[in-house]
């Protein structure tokens, strides 16, 4: 009975705390404050800071930390911090950026109490916690117009989801789930200046937050989100791209044996028996497929594209933009992923002078850890040992690597049981709204940010909001 109490009260105080700092965070004219969670359930963990700083619990209580300390949960509600019991939660404040378990952040940490251990939190300003986004989602190296325009929409992004993980004690994750985020580790001058010439700077519609997707390559078209996710916007519809990409992923390859679209299919909740055939219900005029008609030897069924890509692997089926070929091969011939690209030459030349000969790098990387391929902590490996960047690609591509197959080109052909199913297709993930390589290529022909952002998000306006 006082432990159910305790984990009420608990959750009351979290709560709490969300709806304080939501109210702070929407003040008129002020830069908003976020709540990040960045580690979820933990039962220990080490704090540290170049400077000394403060945890202060629940009943004001505070402990002075010179450089480091270890906590550990002794029983609901208490944590244990070096030797001394502190009461949840705890709020962790200091002058140098606080780090947690080798990640540096700025603003401050939290501790709140959760189903197994505590939430790390991080409480801060939105234009700090952009400084910890922007590299990981797009090359700080790229035309500056294309950072300004992923600062922006970030921005929007972040505010727009504020309070979805709000049952957590925060307002968003550090994942792919909202948006990588990965602190101090990293931050880029380049982005930076991004962040702070855009400063403020939202996209609105109609009077309110716009919703701001993005994704890595549309495949020469984007995708319209009710094909997608479901709803009905104006301005996230099918939009053709005005000039080629030049992506690596422009194009790929791969193919799944039997067994495993099966396998796949049935963990959307779909058992047709063994697949058969796979049939696109319907396709735009540049190959875009929302739904495929599966054929099963027990039945048949309309499946989301998007849900199936999710269900094998977005690395592996990178878009939905394909065409579906039979294959003679039988089941025991693995699937096939495009081959990696070749590595950059040092510093190539350009006519501006810099490198932007990057994609078999931090782009393959960025792109990669958008659609998941890393977990957490290879992400903070990788960003506290750029050596080992290349080992954990290779490591990435190899877990979905498959070797090439002849191709019978026979569109949506029926397969039979034991045969594999191969695709070719275009571009790298969901498809809606900005497409990173896309917009990549409209800052080299001379658009501009505004222009871009026009392009992407149509009948959108930027604001200030603070």
């Amino acid at each position: 009975m006082i432990q159910t109490h305790c984990t009420f009260r608990n959750a009351l105080l979290a709560a709490f705390f969300v709806f304080i700092v939501a109210l702070a965070s929407f003040a008129e004219g002020a830069e908003k404050t976020l709540t990040i969670g960045i580690a979820l359930d933990v039962t220990q963990g080490t704090l540290s800071s170049r400077s000394p700083f403060t945890l202060t619990d629940r009943s004001g209580k505070k402990l002075s930390v010179q450089r480091s300390v270890v906590f550990s949960i002794t029983k609901p509600g208490t944590i244990l911090v070096g030797k001394t019991p502190l009461a949840l939660p705890v709020n962790i404040s200091g002058k140098s950026p606080l780090t947690f378990e080798k990640t540096a952040y700025r603003g401050s940490l939290r501790l709140v109490p959760s189903k197994s251990g505590v939430n790390v939190i991080n409480v801060i300003g939105v234009e700090d916690y952009l400084r910890g986004v922007l590299k990981m989602e797009v090359n700080p190296q790229w035309p500056f117009e294309t950072l300004k325009a992923q600062a922006i929409i970030a921005r929007t992004y972040a505010l727009k989801h504020a309070g979805r993980h709000r049952d957590q004690g925060f307002d968003i994750c550090a994942t792919q789930h909202c948006q990588v985020y990965r602190g101090v580790n990293a931050e880029d001058p380049r982005s930076d200046k991004a962040i702070s010439v855009t400063k403020g700077m939202v996209l609105t519609y109609r009077g309110e937050l716009a919703l701001t997707p993005y994704h890595s390559d549309s495949g020469g078209v984007t995708a319209d989100v009710a094909s997608v996710w479901g709803g009905n916007y104006e301005y996230l519809r099918a939009r053709e791209e005005p000039f080629a990409s030049g992506s690596p992923y422009a194009s790929w390859e791969s193919s799944f044996s039997e067994r495993e679209l099966t396998d796949a299919i049935r963990s959307l909740g779909v058992n047709v028996g063994n697949i058969v055939s796979l049939t696109p219900e319907n396709k735009d005029p540049r190959g875009r497929v929302p739904r495929l008609l599966v054929q099963g030897t027990t039945g048949s069924a309309s499946v989301s594209t998007h849900q199936l890509r999710m269900a094998l692997g977005p690395t592996v089926l990178r878009s939905t933009v394909f065409e579906i070929y039979g294959s003679s091969r039988g089941s025991d011939v693995p699937s096939v992923s495009p081959p990696l690209p070749a590595p950059p030459q040092a510093n190539p030349p350009t006519e501006s002078g810099t490198n932007r000969s990057l994609a078999s790098g931090e782009d393959l990387i960025i792109t990669l850890t958008q659609e998941g391929a890393f977990s957490t902590e290879e992400l903070m490996d990788m960003l506290l040992h750029p050596e080992k960047r290349q080992d954990y690609v290779q490591k990435a591509l190899s877990r979905n690597k498959r070797p090439s197959l002849p191709v019978v080109p026979v569109p949506s052909a029926p397969v039979t049981p034991g045969q594999a199913f191969h695709f070719r297709g275009k571009g790298w993930g969901h498809g809606v709204g900005l497409s990173q390589w896309g917009a990549k290529s409209m800052a080299e022909k001379g658009w501009t940010c505004g222009q871009i952002l026009d392009h992407y998000y149509p009948g959108t306006s930027m604001k200030k909001v603070y």
